[in-house]
């Protein structure tokens, strides 16, 4: 059975194709009432326009191509269902490519995205991604980019990014007022955009209060639980321990969580625990856990609006940042002195 086409559907209303053409393309040369028959018959004999045709008609798939780094890190889930409702309501659809935190996978599907013409890309960088090649290569392309979440230091494309600074101020004015003064920080990868803003923002907002946070305590390593779990036994190998760990983002303090427990220490009473993520999954620990909160279905509501701005104005607009502020949320890893 081949497809319907619209020449199907002019033999049976004994119309010309044209008619057809501009009827369902809602054309004013049309009357309303042969509109509506044009629009029945071809429900009725199961017609489906020819993507492929209109994009080559009008050089646009009205598609972008959305890369992350897991689908099991909620956080990364809540920003692509994100990003699909806003793309849907914006007149797009989205191609969904995961890089398994690999920087070779992350290149592959940004060259399989070029390859299907998307007309734009969202990529939140992978934690191994230290080469900016690939994005050069999309600049060549003249497709327009936005990076949300990560990026590569020194390297200028549109990002959404979260106000770590802000956020790290907001969360050491409270730990600081209520009495805590020493800490231990477990850092992300120093080549990612995250993993240097949120322990410089640590550095910097403890130095504002006279409090230093030093080397031996910034324990750098990875996003994941694993990295959490290693980073605590490194601290726990080095001495005494700090009143308060704060935690590049909430998988490294589900990590931490699970070394302190084997360590036969007590969360809040014997440490502290503080990390970077939302709220709806911080009262998934327990206790529940003290969050710089990041809202991630607005952060990807705000990159696909960024993203297709940037495709509608076709590079008249670029280059641009947005930083999405954070709050503090005293949960029970903490206890008040």
């Amino acid at each position: 059975m081949r497809p319907v086409t619209q020449e199907d559907i002019a033999r049976k209303l004994k119309v010309s194709r044209i008619t057809v053409s501009k009827a369902l393309r809602g054309h004013p040369d049309i009357s309303v009432s042969m509109k509506e028959l044009v629009v029945t018959t071809a429900g009725e004999m199961g017609y489906v326009p020819n993507e492929i045709a209109r994009q080559l008609t009008s050089r646009t798939t009205q598609t972008i191509g959305v890369i992350i780094p897991d689908l099991e890190n909620s956080f990364f889930s809540h920003v692509a269902d994100s990003i699909i409702d806003a793309a849907y309501d914006l007149d797009y659809q989205v191609i969904l490519a995961v890089s398994r935190e690999k920087e070779e996978v992350e290149r592959r599907n940004i060259r399989n995205l070029i390859g299907k013409r998307v007309d734009g890309l969202l990529v939140c960088l992978s934690q191994e991604t230290r080469d900016p090649a690939i994005l050069e290569e999309v600049k060549r392309t003249h497709i327009p980019l936005v990076l949300f979440d990560r990026a590569l230091p020194g390297t200028e494309y549109s990002r959404v990014v979260f106000d770590d600074g802000q956020g790290a101020t907001t969360a050491i004015d409270q730990l600081t007022g209520e009495g805590y003064e020493s800490f231990a920080h477990f850092a992300g990868y120093q080549s990612t955009s995250i993993g240097t803003e949120r322990k410089e923002a640590f550095i910097r907002s403890l130095a504002a209060r006279g409090i230093s946070l030093p080397e031996a305590r910034i324990i750098e390593g990875g996003f994941e639980v694993e990295d959490g779990y290693r980073a605590f036994m490194t601290l726990a190998d080095k001495g005494p321990l700090p009143q308060v760990i704060l935690a590049v983002n909430d998988r490294v303090a589900l990590g931490a969580y699970k070394a302190i427990r084997e360590a036969g220490l007590r969360i809040p009473e014997d440490i502290g625990v503080v990390g970077f993520g939302f709220q709806e999954t911080a009262e998934m620990f327990n206790p529940g856990l003290s969050v710089i909160t990041q809202d991630p279905r607005n952060m990807g509501f705000l990159a696909a609006q960024l993203l297709i701005e940037e495709i509608r104005t076709q590079g008249q607009v670029t280059h641009q940042q947005i930083r999405v502020k954070e709050g503090f949320i005293w949960n029970q890893s903490l206890k008040s002195k």
